[in-house]
């Protein structure tokens, strides 16, 4: 993947998971990513690559969407 598609894929991942998380706030949204990343990847966001970022708002954004569902 080109580099550009792939900012491109992380901005619209992360519009995907503020979306599903409106009452966080965008710092609280960033630090769950850092602790998804950490967990996942044992890397912090400033060292983990693009497409494993694109892992961890996947994996975020799923679990997000999972519990709408539960919730309904």
């Amino acid at each position: 993947m080109i580099k550009s598609d792939l900012s491109l894929d992380l901005i619209q991942r992360l519009e995907q998971v503020h979306s599903l998380a409106r009452d966080m706030r965008f710092g609280q949204l960033l630090a769950t990513l850092e602790l998804l990343a950490e967990d996942m990847f044992g890397r912090n966001l400033w060292d983990i690559e693009d497409n494993q970022l694109l892992d961890v708002m996947e994996r975020f954004r799923s679990d997000l969407a999972a519990r709408a569902v539960n919730v309904v």
